[in-house]
C-alpha cells in the first residue's frame, strides 16, 4: 500500500527517508501544495517528541546538520517559504534548538501542558515561551510543570524543579509564582534566576532586574533588587541575604543563543557578540525580517546561519571575520 503524504513527511521529519524519498519530499516543498499534510505531520511528530519516543531513533547531531547543507534546493530558494523553512528547523529541533518560525504564533514545537504535567523532561538546556509571554530558560536536569494557560486566573503560576532563568512579562494585575519547595517567589514583571536542584536541599534566588519577595508559609524572606541573592537551606530557620555579581551567576545560561521574537538586524548583534565577528548588510530590506529562534547549547555560526536562512529566506556568507547578509526581506 502506497504510504501517504503525511506518512512521507513524518519519516522526513524522523530523520528515516532514504535518498529517494528525500528527494521526493524536497520537490513536493518546491512545488507546493502540500501545507496542510506538512502541519498535520507536525503536529504528530510534536506530539511524539514532547513524549520522548523519538529521541533514540534521531540521528547524531552533527550528521543533521549536515544533511541540511547536503540539500542545496533549500539553499537556492529566492523566497522566504515558511514550510520549508519548518523541513530544516524541525530537523535540527533533535540537535537542541528549537524555533518559532514567523508568524510568531506559528510554533514548530510548542508546549502543551496540561495542569501539573512536567513541562519537560530532565536533561539537556531548554527553552520554554510560557503562554503570557513569559522567556524560561532551563539548567541542565531541569523541568518546569505549569498550566496549559493562565487566562481566568489571578496568579500565573509555576513549579520549578532544578536551575532555570526566568524573564517574566509584565502583568500588574496577575502576579507571577515560582514554587520551589517551601518557598515560592512572587514577581509582577522582572528577570531573575532561581536554584533548586533537589540534591542541594537549598533554593537560591538571584535578581538580575526588578524585583522579586521570596516567601517561606506566607512570611516574608525577602524583597530583592538587581544584584542581590537569597539562598534559603532546607531545616534551617535563617536565610542569607548577599550582594552578589547577577551575570556570574547566571552564566551557565550564556550557552544559549535566544532570538525571541526580534528583527534580524537585533539577531546580528547577538551573532557578532557571540563568535566574535563583524556582520555587515548588504540589503536593508532584510534587517527588518522578526522571527523566534533559540540555539542551545552553543551550535556553531554555519548552523545558526543554515537555519536563519531557511526561515528568512537571508543568505549569509562568511569572508574572513565579516559575515555578510542579504536578502529581498520579508513581509512583515
Amino acid at each position: 500500500m502506497e504510504q501517504s503524504t503525511k506518512q512521507l513527511f513524518l519519516k522526513y521529519i524522523r530523520n528515516l527517508a532514504s535518498q529517494q524519498e528525500n528527494d521526493q519530499v524536497l520537490s513536493m516543498m518546491q512545488s507546493g501544495g502540500y501545507q496542510e499534510e506538512w502541519e498535520q505531520a507536525l503536529t504528530e511528530f510534536q506530539s511524539e517528541f514532547e513524549g520522548g519516543e523519538e529521541e533514540a531513533e534521531l540521528a547524531d547531531q552533527q550528521v543533521l546538520f549536515q544533511k541540511i547543507e547536503n540539500r542545496t534546493t533549500l539553499k537556492t530558494v529566492k523566497k522566504p517559504l515558511h514550510w520549508i523553512g519548518y523541513a530544516a528547523s524541525v530537523v535540527l529541533i533533535s540537535a537542541a534548538a528549537y524555533f518559532v518560525l514567523k508568524p510568531v504564533s506559528k510554533p514548530v514545537i510548542a508546549a502543551k501542558n496540561k495542569t501539573d504535567e512536567p513541562a519537560e523532561k530532565t536533561g539537556g538546556h531548554k527553552w520554554i515561551k510560557l503562554p503570557d509571554g513569559t522567556s524560561v530558560q532551563l539548567n541542565n536536569d531541569s523541568r518546569l510543570v505549569y498550566d496549559q494557560g493562565f487566562k481566568g486566573k489571578k496568579k500565573r503560576e509555576v513549579t520549578l524543579y532544578g536551575e532555570a532563568f526566568f524573564d517574566v512579562a509584565h502583568d500588574a494585575a496577575h502576579p507571577f509564582v515560582i514554587h520551589t519547595g517551601k518557598i515560592t517567589t512572587t514577581v509582577l514583571g522582572t528577570a531573575f534566576n532561581i536554584s533548586a536542584y533537589d540534591h542541594q536541599k537549598a533554593v537560591t534566588v538571584t535578581v538580575t532586574r526588578g524585583r522579586v519577595m521570596v516567601q517561606r508559609a506566607d512570611k516574608t524572606l525577602a524583597v530583592l533588587s538587581p544584584n542581590q541573592q537569597l539562598s534559603w537551606k532546607t531545616g534551617q530557620e535563617h536565610q542569607n541575604k548577599q550582594t552578589v555579581n547577577a551575570e556570574k551567576v547566571t552564566a551557565w545560561k550564556a550557552q544559549d543563543l535566544i532570538m525571541d521574537d526580534i528583527t534580524l538586524l537585533q539577531a546580528s548583534e547577538l551573532i557578532a557578540k557571540r563568535y566574535g565577528i563583524e556582520v555587515l548588510f548588504k540589503s536593508d530590506k532584510v534587517k527588518t525580517c522578526r522571527f523566534t529562534a533559540a540555539f542551545l547549547n552553543r551550535n556553531n555560526l554555519s548552523q545558526v546561519t543554515e537555519v536563519l536562512s531557511a526561515i528568512t529566506g537571508a543568505s549569509f556568507e562568511r569572508k574572513g571575520n565579516q559575515l555578510l547578509i542579504d536578502g529581498a526581506g520579508c513581509e512583515n
